[in-house]
């Protein structure tokens, strides 16, 4: 080990220490049953933020990694001389090294890449870098920060480039290693491994357009004890990959913009914070799949906030939101975002889900835009216990199956300092880094070398394993001929799984029989194990080989980890299916397990499991220890995925599984003999050149307790083969659920239904209609869902200044169960011009606490200007003066004029399309001057091959001059403007705007 160099000098090596445990253990995650109601009068401080610890203080020895401060990238790590070049050339550096050596390659040789993936480790010591400019962080590249205190990178106040717009990147993440004269692009679905590990980023005042982490690839990419200060900055993180952990993000316009990973997978944040953003913690993009595990939301207007027209599936547990002044959650109108072409298999795009999380001192809990339609919970701090929107299958293949669509919201009330034990982490800390023993060094010390991938490591790694607690393994390749085998309090940690492997070699004996399968590395029943940061090959001739035999107990931890890229395929192929110019497929070995979990548990996190010749991916059996996943990917297997066999008490989390395209017979998931397990947020993916269908996604035999909550399984493409029969088969009964994005599907769950309560307040019409001087109406409806009634329901109304408008409840105590009804009716004022928008804020109490949901009635006083841009004849022209300029949108700006021997001038507008027709507005003489406005015209419409006149103005000085045209014939397409007086002196029609206002 060494300590962190001093700024422009290497390391040093310290003397030995003795050897000791260094492992923070996770306690159990809460149960929704384990918070108390209570009776509570007002919101109070539910949680705090959790305090930033640098997780690596001493940096270890790894030849192979690039040093940020050493001779060769000297810096000044005082935050005020300017450190960009030495951080960029450091980064570069690692990319170029990986390149060399081949570690970790999936797209090397293929997708026009000439060199290896690249990719590497930069250990960057504790200091303030000052960094002026975008850094370029290359595919697979990860920035360590080690010291007492963790390193901070810091954008100068007002520094020049991110002032303008929102995409003005600190840290942007590449698609490719670095290659000099090349431009890069962001990465992408074949960008894998790149990382921000125990590092702080600070945006200083005056860069509103700083975004300081483009976070986006394919895997095993990872944020980690990162807090991000974005002060007046626009964003914390832009884009989404794999797996955001330990990050508090701090300020901002938003905290974090979501999008779906590149290959559109999901992503999941754990033990994470969003404080004090000026519009929202978290805002959806593009069908982001953001699963959001005991996280902070932390006083902003918006907690997390969907972007219009966009679908999200949304999965939210063991979380607080707290203190938001608005909603919790506000997502899009199932019905505005455009559906399926099968709508009988998939039956909305939005899926939702919250679970055993806290809300206290916040707005609602939910809003649906742009209906407006509002759920609350059931007081002023509560527990949401199973909140969903979206398609809900219970008893699912039972006798009494039943579908529901929409919200459900089960709450019930709590003390808001009962919410921090929802935040009780089950993801240990690493190991003290003065525990780590580097097998390097430890091989050294007695003339041995390992990591050269030539000789067989096994005998001195053991010996290593068998004497200290913590094992660090450096960057390299390493030979293993034998099971390494872990005592109970064992960790093995490596920094880079695409950089750090650990290898059988081919034949290797004992490897070779499928009936006595033999890992590669084992833990012990009950162990408290680490494993974490490597890569695992079990090369070609081992078909009797596991990647990992995991029996450690609930409080263990496997993360991190990756395996050699292989895709399935048959000994002869067909001409012209993939070969040698795709890595994945041109490799002919068989194996066992990938990863075999019996009799074990613990928590398993940002996992690849990619050797598709292995029996399967993910199997678990015989075991029911307490397990939990969270962002684990199973791919390319080639007959099923994930495996679960007498199972009990598991949670998988953002489970995503792909076969490929000879992938028609690989099951994403089995479970057998399986109860009560979770399976969150989950995308079962099919490629669009797959050769067959397969009949369900999961299939289950004997199975009770089992929860999907959210799936994304359908592809509209080459339906017949790209998509699941079902996304559920009973394989004993052949019964099946067959629609394939379903919100919440649970199989053989006992105990009571989820009991609605809170409120539920919507207009049946959020938008209406009415002319000025013309009253237009809807009605409101509040319903309670409980617990107990509500009382003194009132509502307020805000009108624009001549409105009037009449609502009053038809009762004022809603007993659980109720509902009341408003009819509003708004009448608009005779001089209005424009649309406008009518709050109402519905308000009762219930149990002593005043409650208040606003809502907002969209009044469109003119309908749609559907003159704009339309095409447009007019009957003369005087010089330059086009008939285009009266439909050009401009008012005051550029006009038509008609022809000075046209003594009745005309201009004809083709709409387009039939519409209704609500008035004609006409902006009319010049500028700054009331003598030449137009005099006098009417307007004609074609109503059956025959112009008709549907209005007419005399005597006209104003402009705009209006027409009230609600009572012309409905399906109007053309209309004419007739100047029957086009001026006061010279009969010119000067016309600089002819709004036409109706709907179609």
């Amino acid at each position: 080990m060494i300590e962190p160099p001093p700024r422009r000098a290497a390391g040093r090596r310290p003397a030995p220490g003795r050897t000791r445990v260094g492992m923070l253990v996770g306690s159990l995650l809460l149960a929704a049953t384990a918070v108390a109601p209570v009776a509570t009068s007002g919101p109070a401080a539910a949680t705090t933020a959790p305090p930033s610890t640098s997780v690596y203080r001493n940096m270890p020895t790894d030849p192979t990694a690039v040093v940020l401060g050493s001779a060769q990238f000297p810096v000044h790590g005082d935050g005020i001389g300017d450190d960009t070049a030495s951080v960029q050339a450091a980064i570069d550096e690692a990319s170029r090294r990986g390149g060399e050596n081949w570690l970790g390659n999936i797209v090397g040789g293929a997708r026009n890449v000439t060199v290896g993936d690249g990719g590497g480790v930069v250990f960057v010591p504790q200091g303030r870098y000052r960094l002026t400019r975008q850094v370029d962080l290359h595919a697979s590249v990860r920035l360590v920060g080690f010291g007492a205190t963790r390193p901070e990178f810091v954008l100068g106040a007002a520094t020049p480039g991110f002032q303008e717009g929102n995409q003005s990147f600190l840290f942007a993440a590449l698609r490719r290693p670095y290659q000099p004269d090349t431009t890069p692009s962001f990465g992408n679905n074949d960008t894998f491994g790149t990382g921000l590990v125990n590092l702080d980023i600070r945006i200083g005042p005056g860069n509103p357009a700083a975004v300081a982490v483009r976070f986006s690839g394919a895997q095993m990419f990872v944020l980690a004890d990162l807090d991000i200060h974005v002060g007046d900055g626009y964003a914390g993180i832009d884009h989404n990959a794999n797996l955001i952990q330990r990050v508090n993000v701090y300020g901002g316009t938003v905290g974090m913009l979501a999008f779906a990973a590149s290959p559109g997978w999901q992503t999941t944040l754990l033990d994470t914070t969003f404080s004090g953003q000026r519009e929202a913690a978290v805002k959806l993009h593009t069908d982001s799949k953001l699963s959001l595990i005991r996280n902070r939301f932390v006083d902003s207007p918006t907690g997390i906030v969907a972007t219009p027209n966009q679908t999200q599936r949304l999965y939210v547990q063991d979380s607080v939101f707290q203190d938001i002044s608005g909603s919790a959650i506000t997502l899009n109108d199932s019905e505005s975002v455009a559906g399926g072409s099968e709508p009988d298999l998939v039956r909305a795009q939005n899926q939702l889900n919250v679970v055993n999380t806290g809300v206290t001192g916040t707005g609602a809990l939910l809003t649906t835009v742009p209906s407006g339609r509002t759920w609350t919970g059931p007081g002023p701090s509560y527990l949401v216990q199973d909140a969903t929107l979206g398609l809900r299958v219970d008893d699912a293949l039972g006798d009494t199956e039943r579908r529901t669509d929409g919200v459900l919201v089960s709450a019930t009330p709590a003390a808001p300092a009962s919410f921090q034990r929802l935040l009780t982490s089950d993801a240990p800390l690493p190991p003290a880094t003065g525990d780590w023993v580097n097998v390097v060094e430890y091989a050294a010390a007695r003339g041995v070398t390992v990591g050269t991938g030539t000789s067989d490591d096994h005998a001195i790694f053991q010996q290593a394993i068998d004497e200290h607690d913590t094992v660090y393994v450096p960057m390299g390749q390493y030979l293993i001929g034998d099971t390494l085998r872990l005592r109970p309090q064992s960790n093995l940690i490596g920094l880079h799984p695409r950089q750090t492997w650990l290898k059988l070699p081919d034949n290797a004996p004992g490897f070779t029989d499928p009936e006595k399968p033999k890992a590669m590395i084992q833990t012990p029943l009950g162990g408290t194990n680490q494993v974490t940061g490597l890569g695992l090959d079990s090369a070609q001739q081992t078909a009797g080989s596991v990647q990992v035999h995991w029996r450690s107990g609930a409080q263990s931890y496997l993360a991190d980890i990756a395996t050699q890229f292989v895709k399935w395929h048959p000994e002869q192929t067909a001409p012209g299916d993939p070969g040698a110019g795709d890595p994945g497929y041109q490799y002919r070995g068989r194996h066992r397990y990938s990863f075999w979990v019996q009799g074990g548990g613990g928590t398993f996190a940002n996992i690849w499991s990619v050797t598709g010749w292995a029996d399967n991916g993910f199997l678990i059996e015989d075991t029911s220890v307490r397990g939990r996943m969270y962002e684990v990917s199973v791919e390319h297997h080639e007959h099923r995925e994930v495996v679960l066999r007498r199972v009990w008490n598991w949670e998988l989390h953002a489970l995503q599984t792909e076969d490929h395209i000879y992938g028609w017979r690989s099951q994403a998931v089995e479970l057998d003999d399986v109860h009560d397990v979770l399976l969150g947020n989950t995308v079962f993916f099919r490629v669009a050149t797959v050769q067959g269908p397969y009949p369900y996604a999961v299939g289950l035999h004997n199975s009770s307790g089992i929860v999907i909550r959210g799936t994304r399984g359908y592809r509209p493409d080459n339906v017949a083969n790209t998509r699941w029969g079902a996304t559920v088969a009973d394989v004993s009964t052949g019964q099946t659920v067959p629609e394939i994005e379903v919100a919440y599907l649970g199989v053989g769950v006992t105990g009571p239904a989820p009991a609605p309560a809170g409120a539920h307040v919507a207009l049946d019409a959020p938008e209406i209609r009415a002319l000025p001087g013309r009253t237009g109406g809807t009605v409101l409806r509040v319903r309670n869902d409980g617990p107990g009634p509500v009382t003194g329901l009132a509502l307020d109304v805000q009108a624009p200044d001549g409105w009037q408008v009449q609502a009053r409840p038809d009762a004022t105590v809603l007993p659980a169960g109720g509902i009341a009804t408003v009819s509003v009716a708004v009448q608009v004022a005779a001089d209005a011009v424009s649309d406008g928008t009518v709050g109402l804020t519905v308000a009762f109490t219930r149990g002593g606490h005043r409650q208040e949901i606003p809502q907002a009635l969209r009044v469109r006083v003119a309908g749609e200007n559907l003159a704009r841009g339309a095409a447009v004849q007019a009957s003369s022209t005087l010089s330059g003066n086009i008939a285009g300029n009266a439909v050009d949108g401009d008012r005051a700006g550029a006009r038509w004029i008609s022809g000075s021997a046209d003594p009745a001038p005309t201009l004809t507008v083709d709409l387009g399309a039939p519409a209704d027709l609500q008035r004609l507005d006409l902006y009319s003489g010049v500028a700054g001057s009331t003598g030449l406005r137009v005099r006098a015209f009417r307007v004609e419409a074609l109503v059956g091959g025959a112009w008709t006149t549907i209005g007419s103005v005399e005597a006209n000085t104003a402009s705009p001059a209006r027409v009230d045209l609600s009572g012309a014939p409905a399906g109007i397409r053309q209309v004419r403007v007739v100047f029957t007086e086009p001026s006061p002196t010279d009969g010119l029609a000067r016309v600089f705007e002819v709004e036409i206002h109706g709907s179609r």
